[in-house]
C-alpha cells in the first residue's frame, strides 16, 4: 500500500471516529430520559446541566472538525527548499541538573544552519559552567546576565540572535532532531505565518500524576491547538517549544517582562497585530512535568492567573486600537475557554455533589459525569490516534473527569478568584529531577 492510500485510510478512520463520537453521545442523551426527571431545585439544576452537556457536545464536535481539517493540512506540508539561519534560545535559572540534556538534544539537530544561545538568568547554581562546557561547538554561545526573569532572558537571547527565525524553548526540555526542518516547512508554506507552536510531550511519565498530565497535554492542550491552527489563531505558543519570525518579535516589542504567562501574552499580541499562529503536532518537545501534587498546583495556579492577566490586558487593546471581527473572535474564544468553561465545570461539579448530599441521590451526579466521560473518552481516542500516543491514555480518560480533571478545575477556579481579588503572587520555581 502506498503512502497516499495509507493517508486516505487515516482520513477515513478519523471520519468514522467523529461519527462514532456523535452517535454514542446522542444515544446517551435520547435513550436515558428517566435520569433527567427531578422536581424543584433538581429540575432547574438538571435542565442547566443538560444544556451545558449539549453545549459541550456541540463545542467538541466543532473542534473535532477543525482539528481533523488541520490534520489533513499538516499532512500536505512538504520538506522546505530553503534553510535560513535559526537561533535556538534556551533561557534558564538554576537549571544545572537539566541544561546538559537540553543542549545535547540541540547539538544533534539534523538541520544544516542553526545556532544555540543559552541565557543564564543570574543562576546561583553551576548552570553557567555546565553550559560553557559545550562552547567547543561553534554553534553554541552561553550568555550570563543579571537575574531579571524568564521574559528578560528570552529578550536578551532575541537581541543577540543572528537568525531570521528564533526557536524559544525551556531548559528542562529536549527537542526531536527533526523539528527545525518541520518548522521551516510551515513558514515556507505560509508567508503570513508569524509563529508556530510545537507538540509538548511529558517525558517523565513515572507515576499516576505525570501520566494524567500526559493525557491532559494530548486532549486538553494539543487537541484545541490543532483545531485553532486550521484558522491560524492558536492563542498560546508553549514555553517548551515555539518558533517565531524574529522581525515580528521586534515589531511587537518582544516578551513583556511583567507577565506570569509570557507565552500567552506574546501570542495574543502577535494575533492582534494581524499575524497567523499555527500548531504542528510533529514538532516534538519532551518536557519534565511536576511529579508531586503540590508542585503541580503551584504551576497550574500560576498558569491560570497568568493567562487571565494576559487576556484582560488585551481587552482594551482590542476595543480601542485593534478592533476587528477576527480579533473579537480570538478574544472571545480565549475568554470562553480560559475563564467561562473552567468556572462552569467547577460550579456544576460542586452542584452535583451538593445535590447528592442534600437529597441522598446520586442519579444526577452519575448521569452528568457519565455524559462528560463519554465525551472525554471519545476525544481521547481521537487525539491518541492522530498524535500517535499510547492507547493506555484512553483508559485514564475514563476516570480523569472525577479525579485529576476535577482537582485542576478547583485550582483554576481559586486562581481566578485570587486574580479577581488581586491577591499578590510570586513566580515560584519547580524542583527539577531531570528527564
Amino acid at each position: 500500500m502506498d503512502t497516499k492510500d495509507e493517508s486516505l485510510n487515516k482520513y477515513i478512520i478519523n471520519i468514522v471516529l467523529l461519527f462514532f463520537f456523535g452517535v454514542v453521545f446522542s444515544l446517551y442523551l435520547f435513550y436515558s430520559p428517566e435520569t433527567w426527571k427531578y422536581k424543584g431545585f433538581g429540575n432547574v439544576l438538571v435542565t442547566l446541566m443538560l444544556g451545558y452537556l449539549v453545549f459541550t457536545f456541540i463545542r467538541t464536535v466543532v473542534y473535532l472538525v477543525f482539528s481533523f481539517l488541520n490534520f489533513i493540512y499538516v499532512k500536505r506540508i512538504t520538506r522546505p527548499k530553503n534553510h535560513p539561519l535559526i537561533s535556538i534560545i534556551v533561557p534558564g535559572y538554576n537549571e544545572e541538573k537539566v541544561i546538559s540534556t537540553a543542549i545535547k538534544s540541540l547539538i544533534q539537530m539534523d538541520y544544516p544552519n542553526f545556532e544555540i544561545l543559552v541565557v543564564d538568568d543570574g543562576s546561583k547554581d553551576d548552570m553557567f559552567l555546565v553550559a560553557k562546557e559545550y562552547e567547543d561547538d561553534r554553534r553554541v554561545r552561553v550568555i550570563k546576565k543579571i537575574n531579571g526573569g524568564k521574559s528578560s532572558a528570552l529578550n536578551r537571547g532575541i537581541s543577540e540572535a543572528l537568525g531570521e527565525f528564533v526557536l524559544c524553548m525551556d531548559a528542562d526540555s529536549k527537542l526531536d532532531k527533526g523539528v527545525l526542518f518541520k518548522a521551516m516547512a510551515f513558514f515556507e508554506a505560509d508567508p503570513k505565518l508569524a509563529a508556530l507552536a510545537g507538540n509538548v510531550v511529558v517525558g517523565n511519565g513515572k507515576n499516576l500524576l505525570t501520566k494524567f498530565q500526559k493525557l491532559e497535554y494530548v486532549t486538553g492542550l494539543n487537541f484545541y491547538k490543532s483545531a485553532q491552527s486550521y484558522l491560524g489563531i492558536v492563542n498560546i505558543v508553549p514555553g517548551p517549544i515555539g518558533v517565531f519570525r524574529k522581525s515580528v518579535l521586534h515589531k511587537i516589542g518582544g516578551y513583556k517582562e511583567d507577565s506570569f504567562a509570557e507565552d500567552c501574552d506574546l501570542t495574543m499580541r502577535i494575533l492582534f497585530n494581524g499575524y497567523s499562529v499555527r500548531y504542528c503536532p510533529e514538532l516534538y518537545a519532551v518536557t519534565e512535568a511536576p511529579e508531586e501534587f503540590q508542585e503541580l498546583v503551584k504551576q497550574r495556579y500560576r498558569w491560570s492567573r497568568g493567562v487571565l492577566q494576559a487576556i484582560n490586558l488585551q481587552i482594551s487593546t482590542v476595543f480601542s486600537e485593534k478592533f476587528s471581527i477576527r480579533n473579537l473572535l480570538i478574544l472571545g474564544v480565549a475568554y470562553i475557554e480560559s475563564v467561562i468553561i473552567p468556572i462552569l465545570n467547577f460550579l456544576f461539579a460542586i452542584s452535583t455533589l451538593f445535590y447528592a448530599l442534600m437529597f441522598d441521590s446520586t442519579q444526577l451526579m452519575g448521569s452528568y459525569f457519565v455524559g462528560l466521560t463519554l465525551l472525554d473518552v471519545s476525544l481521547a481516542a481521537y487525539s491518541v490516534y492522530t498524535e500517535k500516543h499510547v492507547a493506555s491514555l484512553v483508559l485514564l480518560s475514563v476516570v480523569n473527569r472525577l479525579s485529576f480533571g476535577l482537582s485542576m478545575e478547583v485550582v483554576r477556579f481559586f486562581a481566578m478568584l485570587d486574580e479577581l481579588l488581586k491577591v499578590p503572587m510570586t513566580w515560584g520555581t519547580l524542583i527539577r529531577k531531570g528527564l
